[in-house]
C-alpha cells in the first residue's frame, strides 16, 4: 500500500514515553498507510531497542534510524530525507497523536493534494493527564490559497506537509540546537502555496516536565540557542521570503519568538554575563529586524533601553516574580 504519511520520531532518551508514543498509531487502525520513522539521535539509555520491537512487530510501518547525536533540528532532517510517504508530519518521543482521529486524517490525507493539512492539537498536564488547552489555528475555512487566509500562522504541532515540497524547497533546520521547531514551520511554509484545515485533533503535547526545554531550567541551560535561531531565521527572511502572506506568518511566528526571547533572558537567574548577552540580542534585532526592534511593546524592555540597561539584575528578578510563570520546581505554568 502506498504510504500516505510520513511521520518523523525525534527521539532522545525517551525510553520512559516512547511506548506511550508508539502504541496509539498501533492503534489507529491505518498501519499500512503510515510510514513511521523512529529516529534515535545517539540515546543512552533503551530507545532502540524499545523502538526494535516495533519494527519486528510491524516491519512495514516502523523504522528504527540510528544517529549521532545532532539535536532536534538533525533528526527533522533526517527525516525529510528518508520519508516515504506523500505527507510529512513531526511528532516528539514524549508525545501521541489520538488514534481514534487518525482514519479520519489520512482519508483527509489521501483525497486531498493541498500543500499543508493543519489540525488543532491539545496541551495535557503529564502528571495528570488533564487536557490543559487545545489550540485550533483554523481560521473558520477549509482549503485556500495561503494568500487568500488572513491572521494565519501554524504551530509545529498542527503541521502537516507534502513531503516533495520539503525536498524540492532543500529544507532543512538547524543542528545541535533547541528551539528550532519555529524554524521548521516557517521554512515548511515558505514553500506551500495552498493549505486545508481539518477539524479534528491529531497531536497531544506533553507539557508541566521540569526538565524539558519549556522549563526554567531548560531556558538556563540552553536559552542562547533560541539566539542562535532567531539569528538564522532573520537573515533566512530577508533572503529567502518573498511572498506577502509568508511574510505575515514570520510576523507573528518570529515577532512572538523575538518578544519570547526577550522573557526568557529576564526569567533567567541574572548575572553581568547575561545582561551584556541581553543586550547583545538587542543590538542584533536593530541590525537586522529594525521593525521588530520598534514593534516590541514590552515596558520592561523600554525602561532598560532608556537607561542603558542600568538595573537589569533588579529588572529582571522583578519580571518574574510578577509574571509568575513558573512553580517552584521550575515547570512552566502558561
Amino acid at each position: 500500500m502506498e504510504k500516505i504519511l510520513s511521520i518523523s520520531i525525534a527521539c532522545y532518551n525517551v525510553e520512559k514515553t516512547l511506548r506511550e508514543t508508539l502504541e496509539p498509531l498501533t492503534a489507529s487502525g491505518v498501519l499500512d498507510a503510515l510510514d513511521v520513522m523512529i529516529v534515535d539521535d545517539g540515546s543512552r539509555d533503551k530507545t532502540a531497542e524499545i523502538a526494535m520491537e516495533y519494527q519486528n512487530r510491524f516491519p512495514d510501518t516502523f523504522r528504527l534510524i540510528q544517529q549521532v547525536n545532532g539535536g532536534w533540528g538533525a533528526t527533522v532532517n533526517t527525516g525529510i530525507r528518508r520519508a516515504r510517504g506523500k505527507y510529512f508530519k513531526q511528532l516528539d518521543g514524549d508525545d501521541y497523536y489520538k488514534p481514534e482521529n487518525m482514519r479520519d486524517f489520512i482519508a483527509c490525507l489521501t483525497k486531498t493534494d493541498a500543500d499543508l493539512v493543519i489540525s488543532p492539537y491539545l496541551e495535557y498536564d503529564e502528571a495528570t493527564g488533564n487536557v490543559m488547552n487545545t489550540i485550533n489555528c483554523n481560521p473558520g475555512c477549509e482549503e485556500l490559497e495561503l494568500s487568500q487566509v488572513g491572521g494565519f500562522a501554524p504551530f509545529m504541532h498542527s503541521l502537516c506537509i507534502r513531503t516533495e515540497l520539503l525536498r524540492k524547497g532543500g529544507v532543512s533546520v538547524t543542528e545541535h540546537c533547541f528551539y528550532t521547531d519555529t524554524e521548521f514551520v516557517l521554512k515548511a511554509c515558505n514553500q506551500a502555496h495552498t493549505v486545508l484545515f481539518f477539524d479534528k485533533v491529531i497531536y497531544c503535547y506533553r507539557r508541566a516536565s521540569s526538565g524539558q526545554s519549556m522549563s526554567l531550567a531548560g531556558f538556563e541551560k540552553h536559552y542562547m540557542e533560541q539566539f542562535k535561531v532567531i539569528r538564522v531565521l532573520l537573515e533566512y527572511r530577508e533572503k529567502q521570503v518573498t511572498r506577502p502572506e509568508i511574510r505575515a506568518m514570520y510576523d507573528q511566528l518570529l515577532y512572538g519568538t523575538c518578544v519570547w526571547q526577550y522573557l526568557i533572558m529576564l526569567y533567567i537567574r541574572p548575572t553581568l554575563k547575561r545582561r551584556s548577552q541581553f543586550m547583545d540580542y538587542d543590538a542584533m534585532l536593530k541590525k537586522l529586524a529594525p521593525d521588530y526592534y520598534e514593534r516590541i511593546d514590552l515596558s520592561i524592555v523600554k525602561k532598560l533601553r532608556k537607561y542603558h540597561f542600568f538595573g537589569f539584575g533588579i529588572a529582571a528578578r522583578h519580571k518574574k516574580k510578577v509574571d509568575a510563570r513558573f512553580t517552584k520546581d521550575g515547570k512552566m505554568l502558561y
